[in-house]
């Protein structure tokens, strides 16, 4: 978010201060229209957006012409938005409305790609009674639902997003095999974090029986290069371009290597025969262990093991055990879930873990339950229908 002039009000925060009253919801209705006088109604007013871009992401705003889908920008004018050269910067592209306080351009901002949007200027609707500040339902579970009903809509929302992972991957193991389909499985988790399109590409493009015959035969202080050099030849022309910036280590050529690594490991007993045991025994330790490599073309530390695991692993041995129905393997896949520790803090589900911070105790699986909420209702214009509504 860029600092800008300070309000007439004398708020003296300037963009600070209008993106406040966006999130809040305290804009009167009068202020919610655009140059040509069309009246917008905020259905979601998006999500906060902590990093560039931006300031909302996903928010659903009704029109006369239609739902308008997208994310928002603030400004204090509306030349700021070309000031700030974001109509250079493609990361704006998905804009559905710019809200300025004073709109000293007259015309709809253009993006990037071309295309433009309206231009909603709130300054001069700002000097009567606005409406009291709104506040996600969210925000209030705790104390609503309590903290032992709240952990338990959460866990079931995470059980729900592993199952549709593992309906997914039943299809997968039909159609591919067992082993293949954990192969395709696992290059995408690995490559999670903006090259998962690409290391789709190269699974499919190399398959892991062709892969895996290769690695038998070399020399095993070799395996992870050879795996490597022939995983590389198969990237797309465009890999990496739709990578966001990050750490170093997240880089698309320090992946392929920790995911090539990876399969050097597990080559030799197989990708399912090294995995699986440590889920049936339902041993989340172990199984991360199995996982984890430090490798000299790249690493899987452990916050990456645990998505390895709830994105391709677990969802893989469910598949198994909901396909032969072998509820003891069954059992054992949801307690190592539940036992797993949370990878990190996602960006997308910061609103929900600051709503229940000191409240609930995350681990991998209420992580999930946030990612289901932020997936089906925050940015689906549902937010005062999501279960912990």
């Amino acid at each position: 978010m860029n600092r800008g002039q300070a309000t007439p009000e004398g708020a003296g925060a300037g963009e600070r201060w209008l993106a406040r009253l966006w999130q809040d919801a305290a804009l009167p209705p009068a202020a919610l229209r655009t140059r040509d006088g069309q009246r917008l109604r905020v259905v979601f007013r998006g999500l906060p957006n902590p990093g560039p871009g931006p300031d909302f992401r996903y928010a659903l705003i009704a029109s006369e012409g239609g739902l308008l889908r997208g994310d928002v920008e603030v400004h204090v004018l509306a030349s700021d938005f070309r000031r700030h050269r974001h109509h250079l910067d493609p990361a704006y592209n998905g804009l559905a409305l710019h809200v300025v306080m004073w709109d000293d351009e007259g015309r709809d901002t253009e993006l990037a790609c071309g295309r433009r949007v309206p231009v909603v200027a709130v300054g001069p609707h700002l000097h009567g009674p606005r409406p009291e500040a709104w506040r996600e339902p969210c925000r209030s579970a705790l104390e609503r639902l309590g903290a032992r009903e709240t952990a338990h809509r959460l866990d079931k929302m995470g059980e729900m997003r592993l199952r549709q992972k593992a309906h997914r991957l039943r299809r997968e193991v039909a159609a591919l095999g067992r082993e293949e389909a954990l192969y395709r499985a696992l290059a995408t988790a690995c490559g999670y974090g903006g090259n998962e399109e690409d290391f789709a590409t190269v699974a499919e493009a190399l398959p892991w029986a062709g892969l895996r015959r290769s690695l038998a035969v070399a020399p095993v202080a070799e395996a992870a290069s050879l795996a490597l050099r022939l995983l590389s030849a198969h990237l797309p022309p465009a890999a990496g371009g739709r990578q966001r910036r990050g750490r170093p280590a997240n880089a698309l050529h320090r992946r392929l290597g920790a995911f090539a690594c990876l399969l050097a490991t597990l080559a030799g007993p197989g990708l399912a025969a090294s995995l699986l045991p440590p889920v049936a025994a339902a041993d989340a330790p172990r199984l991360l262990k199995a996982i984890m490599v430090r490798g000299p073309w790249g690493s899987i530390g452990r916050g990456r093991a645990v998505e390895i695991a709830v994105n391709a692993v677990l969802p893989f041995a469910l598949a198994l055990a909901e396909e032969a129905r072998q509820r003891p393997l069954e059992a054992a896949v949801l307690q190592a879930y539940r036992s797993l520790p949370r990878p990190g803090s996602y960006g997308c589900t910061r609103h929900l873990e600051e709503a229940l911070v000191g409240g609930v105790p995350v681990g991998a699986q209420r992580q999930q339950g946030m990612l289901y909420l932020y997936r089906h209702y925050c940015t689906q214009g549902g937010c005062g229908r999501c279960p912990l509504s």
